[in-house]
């Protein structure tokens, strides 16, 4: 068998996490990576089941390159084949290896003496998050760094649980090992990543905030940043971390998903819309100039015209930096997944549009708002669409575009904003 292969990846940051990884798993086996399906012996395809619109992504992707099989060795890997194990195998019947997320040594072990045959690999490596996990680094200056795996929330509507498993936490050592390979390689900005980071080391008696200060200190290191927050665990020590270390970036993505208690009830969110601003609240008083932006589900079920009516009160409210606006389908094995799906997709449609609207304004008038101001940018990559231009980040995380500079990737420099459009702010070097 020839080891070309040619890797796909949807869903979030772990998904692109565990696809810079594999390639590395497979790199040190021989296999090489290559940029086209055709030029392939080898399709991988890293799927997301969060949501369906993802999932019918992959499905359409996959069954779109099924005329250029021949002898090429289809692979789907990821959260999808933990939901739906060998059923992938009747839907898509020319794949020939499923696999779940935490089986990545074993499926690249499986690739090296593969023969044939429909082949499941749901077994979960050893020491998975117990060694320093090498990746590829895709961009030079930038890279995540897996924290935790799993989630033990079993929010009503979310699938993690069930794709992912238990909440597993990596040893702080490892972890700090792992960005100090990544500085040597030249990386600059680290994201910390897990489904929900608050909840780092409650089970093998560690704690995320010291985690924080601890990665703080590693020399190389210009911008800290994390994902995703679950405001149930918000603490005053995270608050305060925000002010007190100047490389965190200043910024909170904080998951709302619906402005009713009613509705975060059923989604089993375990807190209130009240407890909810109180953080918000806290993080700005102790943080001005934070940005802060979050996640919305409408349409969920039950989701009458006043629960929406509030949750766009609530947005009105907070008026978050940016929000990701997502509309309801149930996910298979999860609770609500029992509810009945009872808001017309119609009424999704509706809802999803009013409330982008409503945020299009709002971000346009937040980043106005920084117009005039001197920020410390972090210079990520050139920018594709603009000669001569840079796409750096400020201190709170929002995307600046600079003109005719002279820099390099991975500098930090002062910027004068002088425009804020809706998705970028357009600043000058001092």
């Amino acid at each position: 068998m020839d080891k070309k292969y040619f890797i796909k990846t949807y869903g979030c940051q772990m998904n692109f996490y565990d696809s810079n990884r594999l390639r590395k798993l497979l790199n040190k086996e021989g296999f090489f990576e290559v940029n086209s399906i055709e030029d392939s012996d080898i399709i991988i395809l890293n799927t997301c089941s969060v949501r369906k619109h993802a999932e019918d992504r992959a499905f359409s992707f996959l069954s779109s390159i099924k005329s250029i099989k021949n002898n090429k060795i289809f692979c789907v890997i990821g959260c999808t084949p933990s939901i739906y194990k060998d059923k992938i195998f009747e839907k898509l019947d020319f794949v020939d290896i499923i696999c779940g997320p935490n089986s990545y040594k074993k499926f690249v072990s499986t690739l090296k003496n593969y023969s044939g045959g429909k082949t499941s690999i749901f077994e979960e490596d050893e020491n998975l998050l117990n060694e320093v996990n090498e990746t590829e680094i895709k961009e030079k200056i930038s890279s995540f760094v897996t924290i935790t795996k799993g989630c033990e929330n079993f929010c009503s509507y979310c699938v993690v649980p069930y794709a992912r498993g238990k909440l597993v936490s990596k040893p702080e050592n490892v972890i700090i090992d792992e960005i100090k390979i990544l500085i040597d390689k030249g990386v600059k900005e680290i994201f910390l990543i897990g489904q929900n980071v608050n909840e780092y080391g409650k089970d093998i008696g560690e704690n995320f905030v010291e985690l924080l200060y601890k990665i703080h200190e590693i020399e190389g290191i210009l911008r800290i940043g994390f994902l995703t927050s679950h405001p149930k665990d918000i603490s005053n020590e995270l608050i305060n971390s925000f002010s007190e270390l100047p490389k965190l970036y200043k910024h909170l993505h904080l998951p709302l998903q619906s402005g009713s208690n009613k509705i975060l009830n059923l989604m089993n969110r375990k807190y209130t819309v009240e407890r909810y601003l109180e953080i918000i609240e806290m993080v700005r008083e102790k943080c001005p100039g934070i940005s802060i932006t979050s996640d919305i589900i409408v349409g969920f079920p039950y989701e009458e015209e006043i629960d929406f009516e509030e949750t766009y009160k609530i947005v009105e409210k907070i008026k978050f930096d940016d929000l990701y606006v997502f509309k309801y389908s149930p996910r298979p094995l999860t609770k609500a997944s029992k509810f009945p799906d009872n808001v017309p997709k119609e009424e999704k449609e509706k809802r999803h549009k009013i409330i982008l609207n409503l945020q299009d304004k709002i971000s346009l008038l937040r980043n106005k708002e920084m117009e005039g101001k001197i920020d410390e940018i972090f210079i990520r990559k050139k920018s594709y669409k603009i000669k001569n231009a840079y796409i750096g980040r400020t201190l709170n995380n929002k995307p600046v575009i600079i003109e005719n500079v002279n820099v390099k990737e991975g500098e930090i420099i002062k910027v004068e904003i002088k425009k804020g459009e809706r998705h970028y702010l357009y600043g000058i070097l001092i």
